[in-house]
């Protein structure tokens, strides 16, 4: 299965802009936007503190200490050929983005790299005799590594015993390293919320693994048992309340007809770029790195009609990354999920472009039914023209190219797809009529009747229930 991640924190900044938005039914834009941010600490667990310290050696021991970094060694494993090889990549496109995860953590750095040709993940060692000897060679050669970074999906927990018996050295796996990463940029409640959730299946698994005696018996404690059972218990209650607390929002935004644009893609294709380009918000800042974007993000844009609009910012997708590290996620990326328009974009100058490409999409295609997809090819700028797919629109977040072409392309999907209308109205100037239309409609244009210069001709794009409220507002 593979990667997905999201959640909604909204910016004092966003919120200053929100201010000045109008009001619909008599609630601001900018109330609905508010009920986004729920960085409340009621999502942290209120352990007793002699649980808590024994839940963090636990997380200490079995995942691995992320803090004060490590000189990491970087083994690349992968299947030479079979059911299991992987056919949309390459190796050397493999260990540049585990280089890459190893580089998004603080004080963590790349000491070395070596490839490791396979016909099987399953072995005890992994590794054979002859390619452990080879590996304790190249670690000799190094300078100084303190840990091996064994780039594959999950690695059973047996092996990095095994492994860590023969090296000397903790061994990682890429389920441990993301979740190393995921600790470092979850900054709100609900982030912290989704990842201590994540890790719970992992340290579970490793426990129980290690602690198999030889007749087979599980020899783990049951304070233990309890300790993590309680633990999970607590967690999934807390979000059970984040689902709740989200389809309250989701109810607000529906209610109130506010159209939404998620924007989703692999981790580092621009995402953030993309949604600064599109709304001309300088109070984002987007980062070089693997999963800069924990949290989903709402941000407010006008398209060319002057419809208001909310871009949803998400966390990024990675491939080679067991299901149980996305499940807790899943909550949170229902709200981009059910956008009107979903915005796939993606780096068109990336080596491993199309694997990235076709995780994404085999990644969110189950969850959005019929719902629209624009593709957008970002750093246009640094590709051939003929390099960009026909069926995709050429962008440079950086440099603006092409953003006017995309709100055009958003607004023409937008409107088909949310059933909105855009209609003329012959109202008097300064009437009531004309005020109702301002509060409850977007206006786009307004100019005098040449034939009376006492009534407006206003343009304004509204829902059908919108202009039968208007109708009604008419008659009374």
């Amino acid at each position: 299965m593979h990667c997905i991640h999201k959640i909604i924190n909204i910016t004092q900044r966003n919120l200053q802009v929100f201010n000045k938005v109008h009001k619909r039914s008599g609630i601001l834009l900018q109330n609905i936007i508010c009920r986004l941010n729920h960085d409340s600490e009621e999502y942290l667990s209120e352990e007793d503190e002699k649980k808590q310290n024994a839940y963090v050696k636990i997380i200490s021991h079995y995942l691995g200490i992320a803090v004060g970094g490590h000189r990491t060694f970087i083994l690349q494993p992968y299947i030479k050929w079979g059911r299991d090889k992987k056919r949309n990549t390459s190796p050397e496109l493999q260990m540049a983005e585990a280089v890459a995860l190893i580089n998004t953590l603080p004080n963590w750095c790349v000491v070395g790299t070596k490839y490791s040709p396979l016909l099987t993940l399953q072995r005890k060692h992994l590794l054979g005799t002859g390619a452990i000897e080879n590996l304790k060679k190249d670690l000799r050669q190094c300078s100084n590594p303190t840990a091996i970074f064994i780039s594959t999906n999950q690695l059973k927990f047996v092996q990095i015993s095994e492994l860590e018996k023969i090296f000397g050295l903790p061994v990682y796996d890429r389920y441990s390293i993301v979740i190393h990463i995921f600790r470092e940029h979850a900054k709100t409640a609900e982030a912290r919320l989704q990842v201590a959730i994540a890790e719970i299946p992992y340290i579970r698994k490793k426990i129980f693994e290690t602690c198999i005696t030889r007749s087979g018996a599980i020899n783990v404690t049951e304070e233990t048992k309890l300790l993590l059972d309680s633990k999970e218990k607590k967690l999934k209650n807390e979000l059970k309340k984040l689902q709740q607390h989200r389809r309250i929002i989701r109810s607000h935004r529906k209610k109130h007809s506010f159209s939404t644009v998620a924007v989703v893609g692999y981790t580092n294709a621009g995402k953030t770029s993309l949604i600064k380009a599109l709304t001309d918000d300088n109070s984002l800042q987007p980062r070089d790195k693997l999963f800069a974007t924990l949290d989903t993000t709402a941000h407010q844009g006008i398209l060319p009609n002057r419809l208001k609009i909310l871009y949803m910012d998400t966390i990024g997708f990675i491939q080679d990354v067991p299901e149980t590290l996305i499940e807790p996620f899943i909550v949170t990326l229902e709200d981009a999920m059910i956008a009107d328009v979903i915005v796939h974009i993606y780096d068109v100058s990336h080596p491993d472009m199309k694997a990235q490409y076709q995780h994404v999409q085999q990644t969110i295609k189950p969850m959005l039914d019929a719902r629209p997809i624009i593709d957008v090819a970002n750093k246009c700028d640094l590709v051939q023209s003929d390099c960009i797919p026909k069926d995709a629109i050429a962008v440079s977040a950086k440099d603006l190219t092409g953003i006017d072409l995309l709100r055009l392309k958003i607004q023409e999907i937008l409107l088909a797809s949310t059933g909105l209308l855009s209609i003329r109205v012959r109202v008097k100037a300064g009437s009531s009529a004309a005020s109702w239309l301002y509060k409850m409609t977007t206006v786009t244009n307004t100019e005098s009747d040449p034939n009376d210069v006492q009534y407006l001709i206003m343009e304004v794009i509204a829902t059908a229930v919108d202009i039968q409220k208007f109708k009604k507002f008419l008659k009374e």
